[in-house]
């Protein structure tokens, strides 16, 4: 009687138990669902309050204030950060408390380099304290080279927020207003920081992810997946995919325009196999990327016949102006000039990149932000230095050789000059001999507007002729306009010494290599050229041509992909990230020589 009723029941609780686990599944799923739906909503939220913020330009209209009262916000600034750090070690042994004034600041104070600050910056990476700033550093920031010896200045929060809001605000806010749209769809072509700590735990970290990482995190593009074992190159690739996909990007980025220029490059090369992984929605066999990121990076993509078609179609027109066509939105490409980029933005400009404007949007060292690119639309960058980052100093460039010269304050410059940077910031450095020589162009109210010149470093002297980087650059361009059909895709020089016994001839001269496209040789006379170029332009070089004790320049051709491995070479010897790297250009170290010179094609 009562088995019916049981199996009834049996069956009703079967039911009832797949029908909760079904209502669960499904609510769990519709969570999931929206779950990620609101991340993303809350991300565009976030997005859409950022430019609405933008919009009011609030920190570029700060800066314009501060131009107005450049003088007396220097001073207020110097005398802050004496105060602050007036009973560390380096505070007491210089008497910063009895110091009132930039005149005494100045006679109390010399000048300073790297070395100067070394032992002190190894006590404070050892976790010593109130050594040279007050307290522990939030982060020390790894300064660039290639020497393969770490050199690192100390950074608090305060200060990278600061930096943040004086600099990278003030140029998103410039963006915004220039380029209507642009901050819509950003892509930043960059690669994964690596992680380094010091003796004590304190992070070491290049200067752009310092300042960009936090901030920006919902600005840009979500990035592709990526494995420690991929190299520069997949990386790279994987990110020109997704790029590639968009036909809205409305802005590219870079830290460097060495990088863009890198990833450009990587574009020519593979455009053909981008097509294809758009078309099928995978990624191409060939990359070295480990299984399961592969699985992760193709479960982003989906089949785009159509996108690759147009794709496909813009390639056959050719690469000149092709940035444009691959994004038919794209309003502005924002990179830094840093030394020798110069070269790098020129060929972008001049090719890939023609018709969109080309942006480097700050003047920034590790040590600190210097200035604000307040004119985006300018071929030339061109920077006003902002006052309240940090106290700046100038040296005559005829002085710059000077141990100890006399300098001058900002009031006291002069339009058309050039002159050596020092600087002192909020975190430890007093009187700072940055290195770099810019000129000054004009002013901004009393803030001077500069040009970036030269590093000082990278200046090839054999004899006593000094003849500094941009003006080398100068010479290599009015040459390659000389050989018919050439045009200058990257180059780099250096003294004979450098290359040591793979140098030929027993006069010292320089050394030259570059990568051309056009031709596929050079004749004697063809490279003599640069020689002579040199001479027109510069005297002293001259002079010793003809005295003998400088001997002719001997250029050498050889591929693009030999200037990619010098960078990777480059960020290897620093322990730089490759998009944190300034592409060398005055070669000083004998393996970077070595390697380049084994990649001579004739």
């Amino acid at each position: 009687m009562f088995q019916p009723f049981i199996k009834m029941q049996s069956y009703q609780c079967e039911d009832m138990y797949f029908l909760i686990v079904t209502v669960v599944t499904c609510v769990g799923l519709l969570l999931l669902w929206n779950g990620k739906r609101l991340r993303l909503w809350m991300a565009e939220l976030k997005r859409r309050q950022s430019l609405k913020v933008l919009s009011r330009e609030r920190h570029r209209k700060s800066l314009e204030r501060d131009t107005c009262k450049a003088q007396d916000i220097q001073e207020k600034l110097l005398l802050e950060s004496l105060e602050k750090h007036q009973n560390t070690e380096y505070g007491l042994k210089n008497n910063f408390r009895n110091l009132q004034d930039v005149p005494s600041f100045q006679k109390i104070q010399p000048l300073t380099q790297y070395s100067d600050y070394k032992d002190y910056l190894q006590r404070t990476s050892q976790g010593e304290e109130n050594v040279l700033v007050a307290g522990r550093p939030s982060v020390l920031v790894a300064t660039a080279g290639t020497s393969g010896n770490r050199s690192m200045v100390p950074l608090s929060n305060k200060s990278a927020t600061e930096r943040f809001l004086q600099g990278t605000a003030v140029y998103l806010e410039i963006i915004n207003k220039s380029f209507p749209g642009a901050l819509e769809k950003v892509f930043k072509f960059s690669l994964p920081p690596s992680s380094h700590h010091s003796d004590a735990e304190i992070p070491i970290v290049p200067c752009p992810a310092t300042l960009s990482a936090n901030f920006l995190k919902d600005l840009y593009s979500p990035p592709a997946p990526v494995h420690p074992s991929m190299s520069h190159r997949d990386i790279l690739y994987t990110q020109l995919l997704f790029s590639l996909r968009n036909p809205d990007l409305s802005m590219l980025e870079a830290n460097f325009f060495c990088l863009l220029h890198y990833v450009f490059s990587i574009l020519e090369d593979c455009w053909e196999s981008l097509v294809t992984d758009i078309q099928k929605g995978r990624i191409s066999s060939e990359l070295g990327v480990p299984l399961e990121t592969r699985r992760q990076i193709e479960d982003m993509l989906v089949p785009d016949a159509s996108r690759a078609a147009e794709l496909h179609c813009q390639f056959q027109k050719g690469f000149h102006g092709i940035a444009k066509r691959l994004w038919p939105k794209l309003q502005v490409i924002v990179a830094v000039e840093s030394g020798g980029s110069d070269v790098d933005r020129q060929i972008l400009q001049d090719s890939i990149c023609q018709g969109t404007p080309v942006y480097s949007p700050t003047y920034c060292a590790s040590e600190g932000l210097c200035a604000v690119n307040l004119w985006p639309m300018e071929d030339t960058p061109q920077y006003v230095l902002c006052p309240r980052s940090v106290f700046f100093e100038f040296i005559p460039v005829d002085m710059s050789e000077q141990e100890q010269p006399t300098t001058l304050c900002i009031q006291d410059v002069s339009a058309g000059k050039a002159y050596e940077l020092v600087i002192t910031n909020k975190d430890g450095l007093y009187r700072y001999r940055l290195g770099d020589v810019v000129q000054v162009t004009g002013f901004n109210n009393q803030s001077p507007v500069v040009k970036f010149l030269y590093r000082k470093s990278q200046t090839l002297n054999v004899r006593g002729e000094r003849i500094s980087e941009c003006s080398f650059y100068k010479a290599l361009r009015c040459t390659v306009d000389l050989w018919p059909g050439a045009t200058l895709l990257n180059y780099c020089c250096m003294e004979s010494r450098v290359l040591g016994p793979f140098s030929g001839g027993s006069d010292p001269h320089y050394e030259v290599f570059v990568a051309l496209k056009g031709v596929r040789n050079l004749s004697e006379d063809q490279r003599y050229k640069l020689d002579q170029t040199l001479q027109e332009h510069f005297p002293i070089y001259k002079s010793f041509r003809f005295k003998g004790s400088i001997g002719p320049v001997r250029v050498h051709l050889t591929s693009p992909q030999s200037f990619l491995s010098l960078l990777e070479l480059a960020a290897k010897l620093s322990s730089f990230p490759l998009d944190c790297t300034q592409p060398p250009r005055t070669l000083q170290y004998r393996e970077m020589a070595e390697m380049i010179w084994k990649r001579v094609l004739s």
